[in-house]
C-alpha cells in the first residue's frame, strides 16, 4: 500500500469510528426517554375511603402523603387554627397532632411532602389572602415527624428548618395551591382567582435573607384553583378546583412552563362538600382528597387495575 493510499484508508477508518461513536452517544441519550408528556395514567371511579377519627380536623385545607411511612398522611386546617399538623392513615385512624414551633397559623392553604438529601420534608403554605391585604406569603419547611402506625395516638412539637418569605412578580395574590418538585428544587404555586397564574420559586438551601420572587410561567383556563401536588418523579402535576381535577404532564427534560402551556387532562373527582386538597400517593399515580367538614372524609381516585404505566 502506497503512503497516499494508507493515509486515505486511515482517515476513512477514523471517520467511521467517529460516526459510530456519535451514534452510540446519541443512543445513550435517547435511552433516557423520549420528549413529550409522561405516559397517560388510566384512572377508575373516585370513592370514599373513610371518615377521619380526629374531630379537630374540621377544615382540611391541605393534604400530603408521608415520605417517611407508607400509608400515613398529613393535613392541616384552614385559617383560625393553631399551627398544627394532623397525622392519620388510610383507615382514618388518628395518629397524632404536631405543633409547629415558632410560626403562626395565619392562613394556611396547602401543604406538600418531598424527599431531599435522603430526608423526608413537609412544606406548609401560609399563602391565603382572601381579603387582598397583600400579606407577605410564607412557606414553612419542616422535617417530617416520625409516626408509628402501630402505636397509640402520639404527637409533639416540631421546629421549622426554613421559612421562605416571597412576593409574586405581578402583585398580590390569593394562593391555595402549592407543590414541590424536589428533582429540580422548584416550588410551584397557582393563584386562586383572576388569571389562575402558575408561578415558579426556587427551593433555597436555607432561610433567605430577603423575600424571594415567584415568577409567573403560565396561566390556566380553570375555575378557582384550591390545591395541587407534584408526583414524586416530578413528571405530573395534579390541580384541584371545587369541581374536578386537571393533570398536567411533562416529559424528561421539559420545563414546567411547557407542561402548563399545554391543555390539561380532566380527571373526574368524587363529590365533596368543599374540597380544597389533593395529593399523589407514593406510587405517583393514585390520588387522594379530603373535604372541609367534620368528620372529615378521605377519598381516592384509584388507578385502574389494567393501567400499563410504570
Amino acid at each position: 500500500m502506497t503512503a497516499s493510499k494508507w493515509k486515505t484508508w486511515l482517515w476513512a477508518t477514523l471517520l467511521a469510528a467517529t460516526v459510530a461513536a456519535s451514534a452510540a452517544w446519541a443512543g445513550d441519550a435517547n435511552s433516557q426517554g423520549p420528549s413529550g408528556p409522561a405516559p397517560v395514567v388510566q384512572y377508575g371511579k373516585g370513592r370514599l375511603l373513610c371518615l377521619l377519627a380526629n374531630k379537630k380536623i374540621t377544615e382540611s385545607s391541605g393534604l400530603a402523603a408521608s415520605r417517611r411511612t407508607a400509608g400515613v398522611f398529613w393535613t392541616h386546617n384552614d385559617s383560625g387554627d393553631k399551627p398544627s399538623l394532623y397525622a392519620f392513615d388510610l383507615r382514618g385512624r388518628d395518629l397524632g397532632t404536631w405543633q409547629i414551633q415558632g410560626v403562626a397559623g395565619r392562613d394556611w392553604e396547602d401543604m406538600a411532602s418531598f424527599s431531599l438529601g435522603g430526608k423526608p420534608w413537609l412544606l406548609v403554605a401560609d399563602t391565603g389572602d382572601n381579603d387582598q391585604k397583600c400579606k407577605t406569603p410564607m412557606l414553612h419547611v419542616i422535617p417530617e415527624p416520625r409516626v408509628d402506625p402501630n402505636r397509640p395516638v402520639a404527637g409533639g412539637q416540631v421546629g421549622v428548618a426554613m421559612t421562605i418569605p416571597f412576593f409574586y412578580d405581578d402583585g398580590c395574590q390569593d394562593c391555595e395551591a402549592v407543590g414541590v418538585d424536589a428533582n429540580s428544587r422548584t416550588i410551584l404555586l397557582i393563584s386562586k382567582r383572576g388569571k389562575r397564574t402558575v408561578y415558579e420559586l426556587p427551593l433555597p438551601e436555607k432561610t433567605p435573607a430577603r423575600p424571594l420572587t415567584a415568577k409567573s410561567i403560565a396561566t390556566l383556563d380553570l375555575g378557582m384553583v384550591v390545591a395541587m401536588d407534584i408526583s414524586p418523579d416530578g413528571l405530573r402535576a395534579i390541580v384541584a378546583t371545587y369541581g374536578n381535577l386537571t393533570e398536567y404532564a411533562r416529559g424528561p427534560g421539559e420545563s414546567w412552563a411547557i407542561a402548563f402551556g399545554r391543555p390539561g387532562r380532566t380527571i373526574t373527582a368524587p363529590g365533596r362538600t368543599q374540597g380544597e386538597s389533593v395529593c399523589f400517593g407514593l406510587d405517583g399515580k393514585t390520588l387522594y382528597l379530603t373535604s372541609e367538614g367534620s368528620p372529615c372524609p378521605l377519598l381516592t381516585v384509584p388507578v385502574k387495575p389494567n393501567d400499563g404505566t410504570r
